[in-house]
């Protein structure tokens, strides 16, 4: 179609994404199809055709919206369309005619260019002259091209304030919100972004790079470098394509740290869980990056993507998505294998390392089941590490790995975190270390010791041992048990027994679960014997794997103890008394309003337990058999019928009173009281208040001697002693009126903390009178009652105490306990006598002090001395 140049702009309207046809125009359209009306094209034959119409103003003569008056409804054309540009097939026209030649009287003022170059905008101030802007006319298929300069604007600025002005205006449109995070991308290549191609964490961006799948993210992070004197930097950060960059901010071209991941050596947690730091080593840096986040779920985010982006698909994402520490490493395994490359992840909460090496699947090992974690210190590490260091050695019960990593700083985080993962037992059961059979070491260690030593001692687990003693190995078995020695020098048998009862009466929850109580409870209310027995075999099998390994440890131990009752007096049903509330009720669990019958109701549980222990776990009567031939040889021995003289025996004298002479004794390391007892004793004499005792300072000191004690030490302890102290000890055998008097008034002595002594110290030759206090296993003595100040306190495990005083003392009064510190030399420099003496006011006083000293001591109280 051939129109005139004033009629370019008048024919056709482009409005709301729609092309709008002047009446008489649409007249020459015809549909292209009789399928769709709404596509028109012109019509050849009119191509050439002026329209007839007397041309108007455009909204008069043609707009439907408005209505002219000029023209009326009915004299419009019926077939006036509107067309859409989704409807017109565009492929089929031919090249479309070119621009015509505008008669313009002005010219278009030139403005420097201006293009955005990697999402940023660039005002490019050019100096020379910028060419015309040339506009091609062509007025008909045989005129030639023509070009004219368009004329600049009179009204355009031409100082260079307008210039910055029209760069700031064009920054602030480049850096709206949906070009955030793109502005190092070029305009040429802008990414479609979708609502789910970004994912908001605190200020953390996840999106798509690019046109490919890789995924990159971004946010602002806190950098610092370890050992630096800079304060901590707010950074915008980018991961993209294996590169961690830190700009100083959103619009900053130049990053002021970039880090190729490919080069990690690792990536973990730094200082505690509430810190919410994480670290980044790197071979090519001295010094470790820590990035601080917001949350610790933005934490475990970044980690998560910088492993993958780092390592790949090495480890999977349930791994990925929470670990403590990750990295290349060095591995051999055994001292005879050859080092390879290998990936390492530590689960602090599950107690799990994942080894991945360079050939074969990856592994999973179980920190809680290592022995022990060290560190060589005469080389032989890797010779493909960048730096020489001590490697670390970690012992499985069936094997032994070694790891080094590429840097010695490294090399020494890898061995805090997985000695302190694998030692250290948390509060749990499961968290703590176990055997090769899923069951603590803690509760192996005290199983094995009792049924070494413990096995005939009469009330075992009945009795109660030495607190302090109790604390101290309880604490020394939860921080590493594989590496503590209970030794029978140092603990009774009654000391471990303990151990083992309150651990589980400690644990977050009881050993047969909150879980399962009612149903544990229940069962006793059954009709049948059987369908009992059957519901505490499927109870049993819903416990958790490691409880459940616990516990049929533990009830074989103790259904073995109870086969020895005629011996250790513990029938099941005593054991169940005391073993029921500690293993279905914890010690935080428990209130003031408990009553007797669920304390009844978990008695009757365990005793079940105990009782049918064999049918319930399915033991092999053949192991069974087994067991009570080792039983019954460890009882042999227990007894002497094997013995031997050792070495370490001696022979010493004890003077009975009760036939008047001296009677040789053969002592050895196990030899206790109560086996040397019936050979000074006359068969025909019955005396019910004869003991042991030992003898010093001439007589004037005597100590009862228990008939658990061991002789031995007793005895060798008098070798470090001066001649002076040493020289008239010995052993004796007898009565002592003060122990028969605590016989004859033992009920009748009210309990009492606090007496009035008469004190003299080793270096005093004099007596002074203060208040004394026993309470708690502890000696306290104060100079005065009203202002409670202590003048002295002496733990009791830690002293030996005496009946009497030393005679060269001069004491007030008969009544004296004298007392030495078992670390303290004897004599000591500067000491004028042995140990502490105190005298007491009154009989009743002394009396009184004594019973309770012993009850505190010794479990059963004087029955443990007295024959």
């Amino acid at each position: 179609m051939a129109y005139e140049q004033e009629d370019l702009y008048e024919n056709v309207v482009f409005r709301n994404s729609q092309i709008v046809y002047p009446p008489d125009m649409a007249c020459h359209l015809t549909p292209t199809s009789s399928a769709d009306s709404r596509i028109f094209r012109t019509d050849p034959s009119q191509e050439t055709s002026k329209p007839t119409r007397p041309r108007q103003s455009l909204l008069d003569a043609f707009d439907p919206v408005l209505q002219r008056k000029s023209v009326t409804s009915s004299s419009r054309p019926k077939h006036s369309e509107v067309l859409k540009l989704s409807h017109i097939d565009f492929t089929d026209h031919s090249a479309p005619p070119p621009l015509p030649k505008r008669n313009a009287s002005f010219k278009v003022h030139q403005y420097d260019p201006v293009a955005i170059e990697n999402g940023r905008v660039e005002f490019q101030m050019k100096q020379e002259k910028v060419p015309a802007l040339v506009i091609p006319c062509v007025e008909s298929s045989t005129t030639s091209e023509e070009e004219e300069e368009l004329p600049a604007c009179p009204s355009a600025p031409k100082n260079a304030t307008h210039k910055e002005k029209v760069k700031v205006l064009m920054n602030k449109v480049a850096n709206v919100d949906w070009l955030t995070g793109r502005k190092r991308f070029s305009t040429t290549n802008v990414p479609q972004i979708k609502e789910s191609d970004l994912t908001e964490s605190g200020t953390t961006q996840q999106l798509k790079l690019g046109t490919t799948d890789t995924l990159g993210h971004a946010g602002m992070l806190i950098w610092s470098i370890s050992g630096s004197k800079k304060d901590p930097q707010n950074l915008w950060t980018e991961l993209k394509n294996r590169v961690l960059s830190a700009f100083t901010g959103q619009t900053t071209e130049a990053p002021i740290y970039e880090i190729n991941l490919e080069k990690l050596v690792s990536i973990g947690l730094s200082g505690a869980e509430e810190s919410l730091c994480f670290e980044l080593a790197h071979s090519k840096e001295k010094s470790k990056l820590i990035i601080t986040v917001n949350t610790a779920k933005e934490r475990f985010k970044w980690m998560e993507w910088i492993l993958e982006s780092a390592y790949g698909d090495i480890f999977s994402p349930e791994l990925r998505k929470c670990f403590t520490r990750s990295g290349r490493v060095f591995i051999k395994d055994g001292i005879t294998g050859e080092w390879q490359i290998a990936w390492l992840l530590i689960q602090s909460y599950s107690k799990k390392l994942w080894v991945k090496k360079t050939a074969g699947p990856i592994v999973c090992e179980d920190l809680r089941k290592v022995h022990s974690v060290s560190q060589l210190s005469d080389g032989g590490g890797s010779p493909y590490a960048l730096q020489v260091g001590s490697p670390i050695v970690i012992h499985w019960p069936d094997h032994t790995c070694y790891i080094q990593s590429d840097l010695k700083a490294e090399t020494e985080a890898w061995f805090l975190l997985s000695r302190a993962v694998a030692l250290q037992s948390g509060t749990d059961l499961e968290d703590h270390q176990l055997t090769a059979d899923d069951v603590p070491v803690l509760v192996e260690c005290c199983i094995k010791f009792i049924e070494t030593y413990g096995m005939l001692t009469e009330g075992i687990y009945r009795r109660s041992g030495v607190q302090s003693k109790i604390n101290r190995l309880l604490v020394g078995l939860r921080y590493d048990a594989w590496n503590v020695h209970i030794s029978c020098d140092e603990y009774t048998e009654h000391d471990v027994a303990n151990v083992l009862k309150r651990f589980f009466r400690t644990l977050p929850e009881p050993l047969l679960t909150n879980e399962l109580y009612s149903q544990w409870i229940d069962g006793l209310t059954l009709d049948s014997h059987e369908h009992q027995l059957e519901l505490y075999k499927h109870l049993i099998s819903g416990l958790p794997h490691v409880n459940r390994r616990t516990l049929r440890k533990l009830l074989g131990h103790l259904h073995a103890v109870q086969n020895k009752c005629e011996k250790n007096l513990m029938s099941v049903s005593n054991l169940a008394a005391l073993w029921g509330p500690n293993l279905m009720t914890v010690e935080s669990a428990r209130d003031h309003t408990s009553n007797f019958s669920h304390t009844n109701a978990e008695t009757d549980v365990v005793l079940q337990l105990i009782q049918y222990y064999p049918w319930l776990f399915d033991v092999d009567r053949e192991k069974l058999a087994v067991n009570d031939q080792i039983s019954e040889m460890q009882e042999r021995l227990e007894q002497g019928a094997f013995a031997k003289k050792t070495a370490g025996d001696i022979r010493t004298w004890i003077f009975s009173e009760m036939i008047d002479q001296d009677i040789a004794v053969e002592i050895g390391p196990r030899i206790k009281v109560c086996d040397v007892i019936p050979g000074l004793r006359p068969a025909d004499h019955k005396a019910n208040s004869a003991i042991l005792m030992e003898s010093i300072c001439q007589g004037d000191l005597r100590r009862p001697l228990h008939l658990k004690e061991l002789l031995l030490p007793a005895l060798l302890k008098w070798a470090d002693w001066s001649e002076e102290y040493r020289k008239d000890n010995h052993l004796l055998f007898g009565q002592h009126p003060t122990i028969a008097k605590l016989c004859d008034n033992d009920k009748s002595l009210s309990p009492k903390s606090i007496f009035e002594v008469h004190y003299s110290g080793p270096k005093n030759k004099g007596f002074r009178q203060c208040p004394f206090e026993f309470c708690q296993a502890r000696f306290t003595l104060l100079k005065d009652l009203k202002n409670h100040t202590i003048y002295g306190r002496w733990d009791l495990e830690n002293i030996l105490w005496y009946l009497g005083g030393d005679s060269r003392r001069n004491a007030p009064t008969k009544w004296c306990i004298t007392f030495i510190e078992r670390d303290v030399p004897v004599p000591k420099k500067g000491h004028l006598f042995l140990g502490h003496c105190m005298a007491f006011a009154t009989e009743t006083d002394y009396l009184t002090f004594l019973k309770y000293l012993i009850l505190t001591e010794f479990e059963g109280g004087l029955s443990g001395f007295v024959v």
